[in-house]
């Protein structure tokens, strides 16, 4: 038997008491912001060091008195599919997804989580739950993605039917020849081929990217594996593949989301190098699935290479403390490791360096002024995002209510961090392979403060919000190690309440949250709706015909509807400044019905507040065009220039 030690000497109870002191200490930033996140991030880091501290002692085995009956486990997997075929009939009868659709889908996940908990060991069926998660993952986006008219989000409309779309019909490069993504092209031409297989941009895109976006958190379970057993494996997976930020990126497919799947395979091989000793054939692909980042988006290309730069990091620190047998392998991963992070480092720079950007600038040169302008001007403590000055029809005022929904959406992401925080309290102890422990807990500590810590400052300038999904990975890996940690504890009732809390709530939040419902909104009046209906689409197709921009200029309406119109249309830029008595030097503008019951945005005039949206089509203006949902009007001069 070992010896215990004393409590007070362990690192990972002394880390585990900071935390709980850092949380307290963090709460206090709520008396200078209402920020919720100011709530959410201290309750969850106090939370989770708390559970370390009263697990309690350990026992040898995992849980075997918390499980389901054999005869109603054997049920699960095809009620999931049950399930899933009802999510589809259902969505495809709907036409679009609502507040019931998403506790469906919420049920469908607590349904595998439960598998995933309180199965015993002999009924859990790693191939079958992984083939559940996925096929949730698929289900999930692809029936909110081809009942939606058009696209989801805003940038894709771009991307679709500009570039990818101009790729297919000039057989060349030549449609993006102009922008940031000549030197990262890898996202167009996997579309333009989908393209020319399915017959359209849109099936071409969907069947192909939208395809590979949910289908890649496998890479998840297969770094799980190499951390943890089978089983918590399978619950890292189906937390990512049910994180909102990981849906958001599913439904919203640009070229961040592919940036996106080659992360996860440089993180599944970057592990598998720590685990087996860098094998060649591992080096080779980490290599190569880095350089693919490089050429598919450049935020994503920055994450990557922070978690590069923290596993070459890791893996020369344990090298430099190996003991005699461990020199040669720890040399050998980290000699791999930074000339991965080396060549990856330089591939970027060139890259950046001959990309185009506005102002015949490079990126490289105008990212670094961005940088530094942030630094210099835009840091201090609690600068915020805040919301901005936007114009709602029927937004619900301060209440309750209203004040609640954010706490909603965040419980699952607050699940989540505390979990991540056990876990890595419990790795730094426990993990019989301490390279791959450390290096988690470091990807993971350090992607989080550049999210959130630098948020905290006013440092946006690195688009964090599109940092999150990648942050999501690590952090699950972490989570299920915390569960699996907890699973041994002798404090059963707190292993009962945390394991079906998860199960439940965790699914149940994130399949709401404001980013997995880009396409309809759960609490449509507190966010916008990023996608379109039919008569919107065919308003913009038909406002450009009748008002082409050359002619007469540009059709102004709320954010996001504009985006359709400038991509459509070729606008240059389409926000409606709304004031009191109406627009606000626009001749043209399209109202819409749902600028009177959804939070859209408009641009505020100098002085004064934003106007009623119901002024959009003010009276005694032409009304040149209506359908069922939008109205396209011009002022008394006809919108004559």
């Amino acid at each position: 038997m070992h010896s215990r030690r004393s409590l007070t000497n362990d690192l990972d109870v002394l880390l585990a008491k900071l935390g709980v002191l850092a949380a307290v200490l963090l709460l206090g930033l709520r008396l200078f912001a209402s920020q919720p996140f100011l709530l959410v991030i201290p309750l969850s880091i106090g939370m989770g060091s708390g559970l370390y501290l009263l697990a309690g002692h350990e026992r040898a085995a995992e849980m075997s008195w918390l499980a389901l009956p054999r005869f109603v486990a054997g049920y699960l997997p095809s009620v999931v599919m049950l399930g899933l075929v009802a999510l589809v009939v259902a969505t495809r009868l709907v036409g679009t997804r609502t507040v019931p659709i998403y506790l469906l889908i919420a049920g469908i996940g607590t349904l595998i989580f439960g598998q995933i908990l309180f199965l015993d060991e002999g009924g859990v069926a790693p191939g079958v739950i992984l083939f559940e998660i996925l096929a949730a993952a698929v289900v999930i986006r692809l029936s909110a993605l081809f009942v939606t008219p058009g696209y989801v989000g805003v940038d894709i409309w771009t991307h679709a039917l500009v570039f990818v779309d101009g790729i297919v019909a000039q057989g060349s490069l030549a449609s993006i020849a102009e922008t940031k993504y000549l030197m990262a092209p890898i996202y167009h031409a996997i579309g333009a081929i989908g393209t020319l297989v399915f017959g359209g941009v849109r099936e071409g895109i969907y069947l192909t990217l939208g395809l590979l976006v949910p289908l890649s958190a496998v890479f998840v379970y297969s770094t799980g594996k190499l951390l943890v057993p089978a089983r918590w494996a399978l619950l890292a997976t189906a937390l990512y593949a049910f994180a909102d930020q990981f849906i958001r990126w599913g439904i919203h497919i640009i070229p961040t989301s592919l940036g996106l799947v080659f992360f996860l395979a440089v993180v599944y091989l970057v592990a598998r190098m720590f685990y087996a000793d860098a094998e060649p054939w591992a080096v080779v692909l980490a290599l190569g699935a880095s350089l693919a980042v490089v050429f598919t988006h450049q935020v994503a290309t920055a994450i990557t290479l922070v978690f590069l730069a923290v596993a070459a990091f890791a893996a020369v620190v344990l090298g430099l403390f190996a003991r005699d047998g461990q020199v040669t392998h720890r040399t050998r991963k980290a000699v791999a490791l930074v000339g991965i992070f080396v060549v990856t480092t330089t591939a970027t720079l060139v890259s950046w360096a001959n990309t185009p950007f506005a102002g015949g600038q490079s990126f490289l040169g105008r990212e670094l002024v961005v940088i530094t302008s942030a630094l210099t001007e835009d840091a201090a403590l609690l600068n915020l995002a805040s919301g901005g000055d936007a114009g709602a029809g029927g937004a619900a005022g301060a209440s309750a209510y209203a004040w609640l929904i954010p706490y909603v959406e965040l419980f699952g992401f607050g699940l989540l961090l505390a979990a991540a925080v056990l876990g890595g309290l419990w790795l730094l102890r426990r993990n019989p392979n301490p390279d791959l422990s450390l290096t988690f807990v470091l990807a993971a500590a350090t992607l989080f403060v550049l999210v959130y810590g630098l948020s905290l400052f006013g440092i946006r300038a690195l688009l964090p919000g599109r940092w999150i999904a990648f942050l999501f990975a690590p952090m699950a890996l972490l989570a299920a190690a915390g569960f699996l940690g907890l699973s041994r504890s002798n404090a059963r009732t707190l292993v009962v309440i945390a394991f079906v809390v998860l199960a439940v709530g965790y699914p149940a939040s994130m399949v709401v949250a404001e980013k997995a419902t880009l396409d309809s909104p759960a609490f449509s009046d507190q966010h916008a709706r990023f996608a379109y209906t039919a008569p919107e689409i065919s308003a913009a197709q038909t406002g450009v015909e009748i008002r082409p921009p050359a002619e007469h200029g540009v059709i102004r309406t709320d954010h996001p509807y504009d985006k359709v119109f400038r991509v459509i249309g070729g606008y240059e830029d389409g926000s409606l400044i709304l004031g009191p008595d109406g627009p606000v030097g626009a001749d043209t503008t399209a109202a819409r019905d749902y600028q009177l019951q959804g939070p859209v945005s408009f641009e505020s005039p100098e002085e004064g507040t934003i106007g009623d949206p119901a002024t959009v089509c003010p009276d005694g203006w032409n009304r040149v065009y209506t359908n069922d949902q939008v109205c396209l009007c011009t002022d008394s001069t006809g919108g004559a220039e």
